[in-house]
């Protein structure tokens, strides 16, 4: 009964072993030395005199994996048992190979299928089981003692068990293993998708930036209705001039185009543009005077992401947006001269830098532009580069004034009346010949803008449906004649305060020349430097005067730009 008793607490402890074992080989998944980790927690366990792993290919040679216990330092790790041509791997461990079963002997000194592998050894007993993967040998599993008959059945099915569990975790870190690289590529692969369309939302991102700004700063990108750009009159001078663009028109050749403001020199740069072979490319207009000198070369090249404060993306230039098209650079007399010299360098080889970028970009890009100012006058005072006057007028057009195209006035006043933007409440069906011989007359300083805005002005406070003499302001209806301050008298259409229709015979040329300083002042809405360009004198000779009408208490009283006060006449 005794020996029941004690049968039973053996086969306790070693479960208990093996629960213990299966619940350390779960730990193993990840083991980088998995052989040798699973032969020293069973050593831990079972503490075997000596213990080996061998592993089995498909060729069924022997590989030693791991070991513990005696011989360590005899028999090396790797150690290989090749298969002979007699029948495969020699000794106990060739025997499991050969028959994928357990192999147990308690003296082997007489047992026919041990060798010693040369060793100085003193094993008398060895089990060896097979570890098995769905019927098929991976690896053996040897344990030696050195006493005889130290193995029984049931030290057979706990070491059977081991292996099992030995094969349960191998199969267990070889699925980890797959499902880990499978996770790994499959993880690989969703980040390299991922950046793609971040890198993918992001250039969607940045153009469509790219378009808003480019929106904001194009006046144009597709091509406008003819009557857009329509260019009104049959006068010689005008008739010349477009004979001139329809032979440039299809060039690529750069075109400079001079002409007092409102001249109309922006719709022949259109015309340049849709006559030639780049009309369904963009059409870009820069207005070089209405942009700080910081501000206009971002504009004007772009800027990468970080070049300055505040530049929180890669900005594209109007000369990029503008490739394969035609930029249009309008008063271009206001560049300064750092600007000038990186625009010079953009005309002669067709590239240019964005702020803060190390790569040059290359476009075929048409130049236009224009100014008002003489370039000439502007090169010879040094502020315009001699060098880059000559690279922008390979060829000028000039634009004639109003004033020299005088039988297009009719024609114009027509085309504005039928196609203003703004209309009043009463349809304007005709317009009074001496309207017209006045319109004649006057010499149209601002052009054909300010005879635009006459007529748009006519339309919408027009009180008949025809235009009369007296509907049209003061200066056009008397262009040779200076208003008189009356302070009884009633304003007038197109009048200022107190002023009278005209001068009388016999007028002091004091009072002739007052009333025109004060007319002056008032169409400059009272700012002194400006009329002081008009009348043609310095500032400092216009507050003299204006002291001596009374119209300022002291020459110095007020700064040069300030507005006219209450008169004291």
């Amino acid at each position: 009964m005794r020996t029941d008793v004690s049968s039973l607490e053996k086969q306790a402890i070693r479960l208990r072993l093996l629960n213990e074992l299966s619940t350390n080989l779960q730990g193993l998944l990840e083991s980088e030395n998995f052989y040798q980790e699973v032969i020293n927690l069973v050593q831990s366990k079972f503490s075997y005199f000596a213990i080996q792993i061998w592993s089995v290919d498909s060729e069924q040679d022997a590989r030693l994996e791991a070991q513990a216990g005696a011989y360590q330092h005899h028999l090396k790790m790797g150690h290989l048992l090749q298969s002979s041509e007699a029948g495969g791997v020699v000794g106990i461990v060739g025997q499991v190979i050969r028959t994928k079963k357990s192999y147990l002997t308690n003296d082997i000194s007489q047992d026919p299928n041990y060798t010693d592998l040369s060793l100085q050894i003193q094993t008398q007993s060895e089990l060896t089981v097979p570890i098995l993967k769905e019927g098929q040998l991976i690896a053996v599993l040897n344990v030696e003692s050195d006493e005889l008959n130290a193995f029984d059945d049931d030290d057979v099915i706990t070491l059977q068990a081991v292996a099992a569990q030995v094969a349960v975790a191998m199969t267990n870190r070889r699925l980890y293993a797959d499902a880990r690289s499978f996770n790994k590529k499959l993880q690989s692969a969703v980040e390299e998708k991922t950046l793609e369309l971040r890198h993918a939302h992001e250039r969607i991102l940045e153009q469509q930036r790219m378009l808003q700004k480019e929106n904001k700063a194009l006046k144009s990108l597709v091509q406008y209705d003819q009557k857009s750009f329509e260019i009104i009159g049959k006068s010689a001078a005008l008739s010349s001039l477009l004979t001139m663009v329809d032979k440039i028109a299809p060039t690529s050749a750069t075109v400079l185009i001079q002409g007092e403001s409102g001249t109309g020199k922006e719709l022949i740069a259109r015309k340049l543009h849709f006559q030639s072979d780049r009309a369904d490319q963009p059409y870009v207009v820069v207005n070089c005077g209405a942009l700080q000198e910081s501000l206009l070369e971002s504009e004007l090249f772009g800027h990468e992401k970080g070049s300055f404060t505040g530049a929180l993306t890669q900005k594209m230039g109007l000369c990029e947006t503008a490739d394969n098209g035609t930029i249009f650079l309008d008063e271009i007399g206001e560049l300064s001269l750092p600007i000038q010299a990186k625009l010079l360098r953009f005309l002669q080889e067709g590239e240019f830098y964005r702020l803060g970028g190390k790569r040059p970009i290359q476009v075929n890009v048409r130049v236009i532009s224009a100014t008002n100012r003489d370039l000439e006058v502007e090169v010879r005072e040094g502020r315009f580069r001699e060098d880059l006057y000559y690279r922008l007028n390979t060829i000028t057009l000039r634009m004639p004034p109003l004033r020299k195209r005088k039988e297009d006035i009719a024609p114009l006043v027509q085309y504005f009346l039928q196609n203003s933007r703004f209309g009043g409440p009463i349809a304007i069906r005709r317009v009074d010949p001496r309207v017209m011989d006045a319109l004649q007359q006057y010499d149209w300083p601002g052009n054909i803008r300010e005879l635009q805005n006459t007529i748009e002005r006519l339309k919408i406070l027009a009180e008949h449906s025809e235009i009369r003499l007296e509907d049209l302001p003061f200066n056009i209806r008397m262009p040779h004649a200076a208003p008189r301050r009356d302070p009884l008298e009633t304003p007038g259409a197109g009048q200022g305060p107190g002023l009278t229709q005209g001068y009388s015979a016999g007028m002091l040329l004091e009072e002739v020349e007052k009333g025109h300083i004060l007319k002056t002042l008032e169409v400059c809405q009272g700012n002194k430097t400006r009329a002081a360009q008009q009348l043609g004198i310095t500032i400092k000779t216009l507050y003299n005067k204006l002291h001596r009408y009374g119209a300022i208490r002291s020459p110095l009283a007020e700064g040069p730009d300030s507005k006219l006060g209450e008169s004291t006449l």
